[in-house]
Parts: structure tokens; C-alpha cells; sequence
């Protein structure tokens, strides 16, 4: 199953190769914001997932490691973490395997991540809770231009 360390991993190789960079360019990048300890043989070691006799990951990446990489490569941690799979690779919690509508589990699962949409089966409103209170404007304000309301109501 793919994991969300095989997901980042595969991304950061991606955007490190569209940018031109070795992974000893990218490692000097990441020293150079802070992040000396991820070194050229750290970016090697993330890109493969130092995997184990059976191909299971040994090396994941962290949430550190995730925004010092997303710095360096100029890119939002988000883009890092989703990417456009087929429903039955997406690392989603067990209940929603094989559901009907597993084609647009994609789409609200990039969302998700994005702080946007919460889940199907989730109190919306608990969901934006922690969303800070200019996010959580700017996303009524869009939902409701979308549903033709021209942003009324939300007061």
C-alpha cells in the first residue's frame, strides 16, 4: 500500500528533478534555510525509503523534514503530500476502501489536506474549527459564490 512517506517521497524527487537540482543541490538548500541535517545522503535516503528485503519503507519522512524540503524546492508542503492517485492506492483510513464513490475520494482527499473540505461523515463545523478565522471567510466566501450566492449570508 502506498504510504504518505512513498507519496512526499516520489514528490520531492519529481519537483527536485523538474527544478534541475542533484540531491546535493537541494541538501545545500536545506542548510542554507536551517535544515543542515538533511544532508544529499538524507534526500537519497527519503527519495528510496532505505526499504528492507521485503520493499517495506525503513526510512519516512517527517513533518520537519516536509516543510524544510517544501522550502528548499519553493513549493507548498500540500503539493508534497497529495498527488493524483487511483482510489485503490490512496492511503485512506480502512472504512473507505472499495466504497461506490471511491473515483472522487481523490479530489476530496487533496481538499482535506488543504484544510478545504472536510471528509464525507465529518461535522463540517468541527473540521473548520481550528481554521483561522481568514481562512475559514475566504472559504465561505468561495462556497458561496459557488452555490450562486455572491458571498451574502455570511455574517
Amino acid at each position: 500500500m502506498t504510504s504518505y512517506s512513498d507519496i512526499a517521497a516520489e514528490r520531492i524527487r519529481e519537483v527536485r528533478r523538474k527544478r534541475g537540482l542533484t540531491a546535493a543541490q537541494l541538501a545545500k538548500r536545506c542548510a542554507d534555510i536551517g535544515a543542515p541535517e538533511i544532508t544529499a545522503q538524507s534526500v537519497s535516503n527519503i527519495e528510496t525509503g532505505r526499504r528492507d528485503k521485503e520493499g517495506r519503507r525503513r526510512r519516512f519522512v517527517t513533518v520537519d523534514e516536509l516543510v524544510a524540503l517544501s522550502v528548499a524546492l519553493e513549493v507548498a508542503p500540500v503539493h508534497l503530500l497529495s498527488k493524483a492517485l487511483p482510489p485503490e492506492e490512496l492511503p485512506l483510513p480502512g472504512a473507505w476502501k472499495g466504497t461506490p464513490n471511491a473515483e472522487g475520494l481523490a479530489l476530496i482527499w487533496r481538499n482535506y489536506i488543504k484544510g478545504e473540505q472536510a471528509l464525507p461523515g465529518m461535522d463540517a463545523r468541527n473540521y473548520m474549527t481550528e481554521a483561522p478565522e481568514e481562512d475559514f471567510t475566504r472559504l465561505a466566501f468561495r462556497l458561496a459564490e459557488e452555490r450562486g450566492q455572491g458571498g451574502k449570508g455570511l455574517d
